[in-house]
């Protein structure tokens, strides 16, 4: 067994580069992150394409290596230079890209390091980085020196987590999801309904609100929507507000709408 594992030693050896090609790919992918940066005053927000990268099947993945020059040149024709430039000053949309750099060097330096932030035995330093990080998000946001939580991968298994905290907290029991009532309106990110739908509540009443002139959730009409559903013996259970909208921007009366969840125990 250990002459095996030797032997496979060598073989995982070989995806370690040396010192002269280490020092190579990373002042070659450097030359390139600079040349992306200093470029985009001038770059464009989107640039349309007709096949899309297609080129970019043209290099399959394999076995076999190829030059760094010729996979950064491959990245900036198929890749970084078509379609949404999200780290563009023009990008305006509902995903936008900072592009900042000392937080790049940072990604760079955690997947170089590899260190693990899951527990805090495994990981000490890392896990108080992001306990750091949460409690000064949690500050910014005014949030009480109480207030905990998590670093997500991105909104989507945010409000997942989120509908599913609701749900537990409610005690939402499988018996009485069909009369239990979500209030939401037709702008919300169209994860929210597959978070719905993951966190087993599809079979729950999604009823959506009108919104005014400026795409906000209609207040009277909520509150009319609930007194409704409570006369009709239904379980108004969960309220959800957007903070900037994906098709217009648009940010539900918050504050109103934690008035109204109070008022209302959802």
């Amino acid at each position: 067994m250990i002459e095996k594992i030797k032997e496979l030693e060598k073989e995982s050896l070989l995806l370690e580069p040396n010192d002269e090609d280490r020092l190579l790919w990373q002042r070659k992918v450097e030359q390139y992150a600079f040349k992306f940066i200093d470029d985009l005053s001038n770059s464009k927000t989107y640039i349309p394409t007709e096949d899309g990268g297609k080129d970019l099947l043209n290099y399959p993945i394999s076995d076999q290596p190829i030059p760094i020059e010729d996979a950064l040149n491959i990245l900036e024709k198929n890749v970084d230079n078509i379609g949404l430039n999200p780290a563009s000053g023009g990008h305006l949309g509902y995903i936008p890209g900072g592009g900042i750099f000392p937080t790049a060097l940072g990604d760079y330096l955690a997947a170089v390091t590899n260190r693990y932030a899951g527990i805090y035995f495994g990981g000490p330093g890392a896990v108080r980085i992001e306990n750091m990080l949460i409690r000064w998000m949690c500050s910014v946001m005014g949030y009480p020196e109480t207030a905990s939580g998590n670093l997500a991968s991105g909104g989507s298994i945010g409000n997942l987590i989120a509908i599913v905290t609701a749900r537990d907290f409610k005690k939402i029991e499988p018996q009485i999801i069909p009369k239990s009532v979500i209030y939401l309106t037709s702008q919300v990110h169209h994860c929210v309904q597959k978070a719905i739908r993951i966190a087993g509540l599809n079979q729950a009443q999604t009823t959506y609100i009108p919104v005014d002139e400026n795409f906000k959730m209609d207040l009277n009409a909520l509150r009319k929507q609930i007194q409704k559903d409570l006369a009709d013996g239904k379980k108004p259970f969960l309220l959800i507000g957007s903070a900037g909208t994906t098709d217009v921007g648009a940010v539900d009366p918050l504050n109103d709408l934690a008035d109204i969840a109070e008022e209302f125990n959802l």
